[in-house]
């Protein structure tokens, strides 16, 4: 969100909300450290902290680097015990998966729900109301709003899943008309890929980089792209980029998609069939590959069909940091080194710049984190006031 053309009013709330963010996603931030960070004067920067203690958002607390003795430190601004909570589900299309969380990230409970074998879309908007209203009675401070990351092409606007493949025969969902409905406090819809991007964004690796690429390896494959420290909108779809026209037929009609070859799913099958071993989990087939040779071929031909694929990808959007997350976090040190080198020999951008993976910040939950992040992505850019 950019200053110009808001009035003052708007200015300020802006502000307020660059301060805020500053608070919640920094270290040990003083006043000082706050005026110079958002490049505002220490009396605008006053006033806008004095009126967020008086509502009870922030308090001052000593500086943990305080040495008793060596004149008065200044004080830090941190959130208060009792200032508002967001609440955060990730609908995957395996199970549901809530939290509530401070406007730090900080988790002050959790519940996962698991899906049964014959769930309709009736059902699962039974169990995300009810996970909804268990999560809302676990706490007494103020619900800011709801973050729902989910699975498939989402509507925003309407906040509705608008197509999705391998879901119990579901195609489309509607999901905020449903909650709002029952609850009094706003929800936001987002796909799950494109929220695990905005919890690095302001929580991990984006606290270092402006641009970067995330990647989520689970039952599909998707993507998040940040650029100049903000989330690009797009579907996210990376594992419907085909990769072999005349490959197998893939459940969105194309042929040949990468997520038959590279996903979670399809590398835990292939695994599996040549090793004849019955991992049910990701985890536990990577662990596996550590230590049979069988296991990690299968793996090491795998990441070799998703690395040519983000070449592709990276060739037109050009960003040289990759983050894998959801169940990919899960993948041996070594694959991801082989894919960081394969990527450095075969881009046509490998002369300007170095490309690195790195794990995300927030393993395989990071989806979780992320739906947090689509209230406070709203609440940092000044859309969504306190």
């Amino acid at each position: 969100m950019k200053k110009s053309g808001l009035n003052l009013v708007g200015v300020k709330e802006f502000n307020r909300s660059l301060i805020l963010q500053n608070i919640c996603t920094g270290h040990a931030m003083t006043r000082h450290k706050l005026a110079r960070i958002a490049q505002l004067s220490t009396m605008t920067v006053t006033n806008l902290t004095s009126e967020l203690l008086s509502m009870g958002v922030i308090t001052e607390a000593d500086s943990p680097d305080n040495k008793k003795g060596v004149g008065r430190s200044p004080k830090i601004l941190v959130l208060a015990p009792q200032s508002p909570v967001v609440l955060g589900v990730w609908l995957s299309k395996d199970f549901l998966y809530g939290t509530v969380s401070d406007l730090a990230l900080q988790t002050l409970c959790e519940k996962k729900v698991p899906f049964q074998r014959q769930e309709t879309e009736e059902t699962i908007l039974e169990k995300l109301g009810a996970l909804t209203a268990e999560l809302a009675a676990s706490t007494s401070r103020r619900i800011l709003g709801m973050g729902l990351a989910a699975v498939g092409v989402i509507d925003m606007q309407a906040g509705a899943i608008r197509y999705v493949t391998d879901f119990f025969d579901i195609l489309s969902m509607p999901l905020r008309p449903y909650l709002q409905e029952r609850f009094p406090f706003p929800v936001f819809v987002g796909n799950d890929m494109q929220a695990s991007g905005l919890a690095e964004l302001y929580f991990g690796h984006g606290q270092l980089e402006d641009d970067f690429l995330y990647v989520g390896v689970d039952n599909g494959i998707g993507s998040a792209v940040i650029a100049n420290h903000q989330l690009v909108n797009s579907s996210g779809e990376l594992g419907h980029l085909s990769i072999d026209y005349n490959g197998p037929k893939c459940t969105c009609g194309s042929r040949g998609c990468l997520e038959l070859y590279a996903s979670a799913t399809s590398i835990l099958w292939q695994i599996n069939e040549e090793c004849c071993t019955h991992f049910t989990t990701f985890a536990e087939a990577m662990e596996f590959c550590r230590v049979s040779s069988r296991a990690y071929s299968v793996l090491y031909g795998c990441s070799k069909q998703l690395t040519y694929a983000l070449n592709s990808f990276i060739n037109i959007i050009d960003v040289s940091t990759i983050i894998l997350g959801h169940a990919g976090c899960h993948m041996p040190e070594e694959i991801m080194t082989s894919m960081e080198r394969t990527l450095n020999r075969i881009s046509v951008l490998k002369d300007s710049r170095k490309f690195r993976f790195f794990r995300s910040t927030f393993g395989d939950r990071v989806p979780l984190y992320g739906a947090v992040c689509l209230v406070l992505e709203r609440l940092f850019s000044g859309m969504l006031s306190l």
